[in-house]
């Protein structure tokens, strides 16, 4: 039908014109992530207002299309009014046949419509009316991670891998701004995630929580600089969106994943995302959240090393103390970040000097006390190793999360004071953490 309408009506589409960026030089390792581009201005043939034309003079008038219509709204009028709440069923199911139409015209244009197509688009459409789960494509752009191999599938919905040079290609119509930030930096590496499901905020969850694994497992600033969104779907008429990240981040703690350790990382990735799927509510857990959101503004955020310490003290003190602690946090969380720490190879008498150390910069900085020279020069210095101390702890504490922070604690306390205790603890820790204590240590 659009072949003879087009011949009949003798429509040549009009050219419309792109400026396509292709990348011509691509340099990604563990040290560099940088690119050059080019671009060109290319033509493309405008069949929009011949697509709409035909489905309106042609298609809607159709006694097929009116009674597959009217046969659609009363089949799924309940499931309508939860896909569009509100809606009139014939007008909504009219608009999402005339989409579905469109898209299969356009497929059609550019030679991809076969058989087995078809078959799967009307499959799709029957799906979404039933309201089954919908299959969701995220694309990040990462910045603070660097993998040796090609590839790496992190689960079944999960891969990173390296930046390509098509990952930094686009085409765009000449008239609209471009899609790509001006601020846009090479990626070191990209991350996809694959899910299904009724509800998109899941998805969310779940890649803040990758986010978050992916920080744990070493000390690195590993966020997003753009995202790419898709969502499988015939009866909306979306396209993929992109959506960049937050201007303020950095990423000047980098780590790479060699051939070596990808076992490990694997495991460690899912495992601690896995024991990050909880409800904040929980009376138990409710630090856990306060000590990350710290650890990832000090890990992230481009702050001076002043509040990026402060952070990272206050991660601790959220982890290590109580509330009856009040007027002995510094030697507290000195004892007992060091306690915890020694159990997993960390030189504990170093440990606790450095943490009472930085808990006094950090009460100079909280109270406006003038901070030295040479106190700022320690503070640069003793920064990542404290940090690295949240990290471990906060790690620490998710893998043994069957046990409530103020049972650790008592556990910490203890094992202070007893030799029996100690090795409670330590037996306690390793049970927990024996898998990844190359990661830990």
């Amino acid at each position: 039908m659009f072949d003879k309408y087009v011949a009949d009506m003798r429509i040549k589409p009009p050219m419309r014109a792109y400026v396509r960026w292709f990348t011509t030089k691509l340099e990604v390792s563990e040290t560099t992530s940088r690119s050059e581009a080019s671009s060109e201005v290319i033509e493309k043939p405008d069949w929009s207002k011949t697509v709409y034309d035909f489905v309106e003079q042609k298609v809607k008038p159709l006694t097929e299309f009116q009674k597959l219509n009217q046969a659609i709204a009363k089949k799924y009028k309940k499931n309508i009014n939860k896909l569009a709440k509100g809606s009139d069923e014939l007008r909504q199911v009219a608009l999402w046949l005339r989409t579905f139409i469109v898209r299969l015209i356009y497929e059609k244009l550019e030679g991809k419509v076969t058989k087995d197509s078809l078959i799967e688009y009307a499959s799709l459409f029957k799906s979404e009316l039933e309201l089954s789960p919908s299959e969701f494509k995220y694309v990040y752009y990462l910045d603070g991670i660097f993998t040796k191999d090609k590839s790496i599938q992190i689960n079944d919905n999960v891969l990173i891998r390296k930046t390509q040079a098509t990952d930094l290609e686009y085409t765009r119509d000449i008239f609209l701004d471009s899609p790509m930030p001006p601020y846009m930096c090479t990626p070191s590496s990209i991350l996809e995630i694959e899910m299904s499901t009724r509800d998109e905020t899941e998805c969310c969850k779940y890649a803040g929580r990758l986010f978050n694994a992916l920080r744990m497992y070493k000390l690195g600033s590993v966020h997003s600089i753009m995202q790419v969104s898709n969502k499988n779907t015939i009866i909306w008429p979306l396209g993929a969106s992109r959506s960049w990240g937050n201007t303020q981040y950095t990423a000047d703690r980098k780590y790479t994943v060699t051939r070596n350790e990808t076992d490990i990382f694997i495991r460690c990735v899912n495992t601690i995302e896995k024991r990050l799927d909880f409800s904040k509510d929980e009376k138990e857990h409710r630090s856990l959240p306060v000590s990350l959101d710290r650890y990832n503004s000090a890990l992230l955020e481009s702050a001076n090393t002043d509040k990026r310490l402060m952070n990272t003290v206050m991660g601790l003190e959220s982890l290590f103390t109580l509330e009856k602690d009040r007027g002995e946090n510094a030697f507290k969380l000195g004892i007992r970040t060091a306690k915890l720490l020694s159990t997993l190879g960390f030189d504990a008498l170093k440990v606790r000097e450095s943490t009472e150390q930085s808990y006094a910069f950090r009460n100079k900085v909280v109270h406006g006390s003038h901070v030295s020279e040479a106190d700022r020069k320690r503070m640069n210095e003793i920064f990542p190793e404290i940090l690295n101390y949240l990290r471990v702890s906060l790690t620490a504490f998710l893998l043994s999360k069957n046990m409530a922070k103020d049972k650790i604690i008592d556990m910490i306390d203890r094992a202070t004071v007893s030799d029996a205790h100690n090795a409670k603890l330590k037996k306690t820790i390793e049970s927990n953490t024996g898998e990844f204590t190359k990661v830990l240590s």
